[in-house]
């Protein structure tokens, strides 16, 4: 751990398109066309997406605002790796480097300026539909902000909060947001409602993807966020103090929307195309009143594309690292968490260890689902397993498990309210059925077949020309 992130780039989301530009140009296109923001950003991110190309894309003409649009950011590995300075190295590589510097959380710094604060727009100037905000899937009810990094504050112990929720926009200076049952977020809000009081609420958007990633550690409610995003960055985060409510937000960031929750009032939200690639029901949920937006003299309007890999994969691979070091506390001879693609980064999880008795493998299972709410099914296998395959698992399973002794089911479990298998889904029902399995060998396992010495062959010298696909 040595040094900002892709030194000498500023650390910001302009400085991260920057180092692209400059050091991996393959990683980022523009678009310079004009863009229909309703189905026709997104219409060509899945495009892209389908047929194989995952690079950050930058709108610069999209249709119906003079704003940039960037999407697509966090939608490969390869720029979560370079966004923590790493040119080289596998997802194990990254994940170490990411515990590292989680566990070294670096304290935030305040500020009297920045230039998030460049523009200042309150009263009749708020109109957040100036902003090139998107209509995604076809039977969405409106426009959505999908990258809004939604800061709170708990009124009991004052500890920042960091989430992504998604907010609808109800009119120029009105949004709607959806606070899931298992979000801190709503914890905090629930505290100010209790009161009858309005709940501040600072949405950042755009900014550096370590900032992110920092953002959405999955960590206890009294973490703090922006430390834990300094340590990411390795750099103290700045902040200036919003201008209308008692919040401090990233003076770098490239636009801060300054609201508040209304108490106790409710209006219709969504329908949404959400994360598991099914649409959110429409719910009644809270409306947030914008004070202020601030911004950046050019700001960069950030999102990301719900349901696909720009919004799969960042929170998805760093839960990882909070699952192992709980599941270690249950089952110490853990060698490795992998949250893969096919349960989308949340639903399914994959455990090695190194078995030694009976009954280890149910309990790395039972840890996994006691730290992440949002698994739904959770292998455990042997640490010769490579769980980053999944055909390596599924043999596993084909061949180690015994369903009636191997696998446990628990019921009406807390899961995601967005879950298109819990038992309402229509009404948002956060309660499922989540299913561990031992695919482990057990005790009275056959031997495997194996062919000695094939690890030490080299192909290229038996057949001219030999590359690995």
């Amino acid at each position: 751990m040595d040094g900002i992130s892709n030194q000498p780039y500023t650390p910001d989301l302009r400085g991260f398109i920057e180092y692209l530009d400059k050091e991996h140009p393959e990683e980022i296109v523009r678009i310079t066309k004009e863009v229909d923001p309703e189905y026709g950003v997104s219409g060509i991110l899945h495009r892209l997406e389908k047929e194989g190309h995952f690079k950050a894309v930058i709108f610069e003409n999209v249709k119906g605002s003079v704003y940039p649009l960037v999407a697509n950011m966090h939608g490969s590995f390869t720029r979560l790796r370079y966004a923590i300075g790493m040119e080289e190295g596998d997802e194990k590589a990254f994940l170490t480097e990411f515990a590292a510097r989680e566990s070294h959380p670096i304290e935030p710094v305040m500020v009297e300026e920045g230039p998030v604060q460049e523009v200042v727009k309150m009263g009749d100037e708020i109109d957040v539909e100036e902003f090139p905000i998107c209509t995604y899937h076809e039977l969405d009810a409106g426009k959505f902000i999908t990258a809004g990094l939604a800061l709170m504050r708990d009124p009991d112990t004052g500890i920042d909060n960091i989430g992504i929720y998604r907010h609808q926009v109800h009119s120029k200076n009105e949004l709607g947001v959806q606070l899931s049952e298992t979000a801190d977020g709503n914890v905090i809000w629930k505290k100010y409602e209790e009161r009858g009081e309005p709940c501040p609420i600072a949405i950042v958007i755009g900014h550096h993807p370590a900032f992110f990633l920092g953002s959405l550690s999955y960590t206890p409610i009294d973490s703090n966020e922006l430390h834990l995003a300094g340590g990411i960055l390795q750099r103290a985060v700045p902040l200036v103090p919003c201008k209308t409510i008692p919040l401090d937000v990233p003076a770098d960031a490239e636009m801060v929307i300054e609201c508040v929750i209304r108490p106790k009032e409710r209006r219709a939200e969504a329908p949404f195309g959400e994360f598991p690639g099914t649409y959110g029901p429409e719910r009644m949920n809270p409306v947030l009143d914008i004070k202020a937006i601030t911004h950046r003299k050019n700001p960069l309007y950030q999102n990301a594309f719900v349901g696909h890999a720009d919004n799969l994969l960042l929170s998805g691979v760093i839960r990882s690292t909070a699952i192992e070091e709980t599941v270690k506390i249950a089952c110490g001879t853990v060698t490795g968490v992998h949250m893969p693609r096919s349960g989308r980064f949340r639903f399914v999880c994959y455990i090695a260890i190194n078995r030694k008795i009976e009954g280890e493998a149910k309990a790395a299972a039972m840890a996994a689902f006691v730290t992440d709410p949002f698994l739904k099914f959770v292998v455990v296998v042997d640490h010769d397993v490579d769980i980053t395959s999944d055909t390596e698992v599924m043999h596993a399973i084909a061949t180690r498990v015994r369903a009636d002794r191997d696998t446990f089911m628990i019921p009406y479990a807390k899961g995601s309210p967005l879950d298109p298998a819990s038992y309402d889904p229509a009404g948002g029902s956060h309660l499922v059925t989540k299913m561990g399995i031992d695919a482990t060998r057990k005790d009275n396992y056959p031997a495997e077949i194996h062919v000695p010495g094939n690890e030490d062959i080299n192909l290229a010298d038996f057949i001219d020309g030999y590359t690995k696909p």
